[in-house]
């Protein structure tokens, strides 16, 4: 994905005719279409067919022309096959602690195409069956050892939605639940802060305080004291610190030998 990350920077030094296509990926509004074009057109640019690796992907999504959260859906679905083995990665759609799961795609589903699967963009209510609708307590315990995962990156939703003292009380959660399946790793991922606390970011998200031990990708420190320009808005950043992310979620997940649970990697409790 690192080829994708220098859209945005395009954009702060307005060079529109140096787009990249693949830019698609991560700027629906770059695409100057309606949300169905983009979960198409998206969907496409994630299939490859080259010498190292062959990758496809689905996308069961569908997004209003006025949004409502309860009404959107993206849950995408990527397959990559190289010499070495098959990877899947998984992308589901929580803004406001609720996820939901369609029959006609995994883990109900095989990966493989079927005729009753809605296209991208056009999985909406009208045209779904939700064979799962949960929160995220919910899809950990039920989904999570269905679609066979290794590592899960997650969080309550929006942030304004779930405030730190929910997070801190699902870090037990968390907790729970590895040692119910411990060969399933989780991380709470916190967001990043916003432009107005790069000074002091963790007054909303603090690591170290969380109620249970935990693993964390805490992307709120690592943005302290960044320039506001590494920002495209006031939420949403540019390549320079989505890279750094990228890099600390490889790490989690391939951790240097004798590193995977350092003090870096893992939230300490006050307990």
């Amino acid at each position: 994905f690192k080829r994708f990350m220098k859209c945005h920077d395009y954009i702060n030094i307005n060079q529109p005719t140096h787009y990249d296509p693949e830019c698609y990926l991560i700027d629906e509004q770059m695409f100057r279409g309606s949300w169905m074009s983009w979960y198409q057109q998206s969907t496409i640019l994630l299939d490859s067919n080259e010498e190292e690796y062959q990758q496809s992907g689905l996308c069961d999504c569908f997004r209003p022309s006025q949004f409502i959260p309860k009404q959107t859906y993206e849950n995408r679905y990527v397959k990559r096959s190289t010499r070495f083995g098959e990877t899947n990665l998984i992308y589901l759609q929580n803004f406001v602690n609720l996820i939901r799961l369609n029959q006609e795609y995994p883990p109900f589903t095989p990966f493989m195409p079927t005729k009753k699967r809605c296209k991208p963009g056009e999985c909406g209510s009208g045209n779904r069956t939700n064979a799962f609708e949960g929160d995220l307590n919910a899809t950990l315990w039920n989904m999570l050892p269905r679609l066979n995962t290794t590592h899960a990156f997650i969080n309550l939703g929006w942030e304004h939605a779930a405030r730190f003292q929910q997070q801190s009380d699902f870090s037990c959660v968390i907790r729970d639940f590895e040692r119910h399946f411990p060969d399933i790793k989780l991380f709470l991922i916190s967001h990043p802060p916003t432009t107005n606390d790069l000074d002091d970011p963790v007054h909303h998200f603090d690591a170290t305080k969380l109620k249970c031990d935990a693993n964390v990708l805490d992307r709120t420190i690592v943005n302290k004291n960044v320039p506001k320009e590494w920002y495209w808005d006031t939420q949403h950043v540019l390549s320079i610190l989505n890279e750094e992310y990228n890099h600390q979620m490889v790490e989690k997940i391939c951790p240097l030998k004798g590193q995977e649970y350092n003090s870096s990697s893992r939230a300490r409790s006050k307990e």
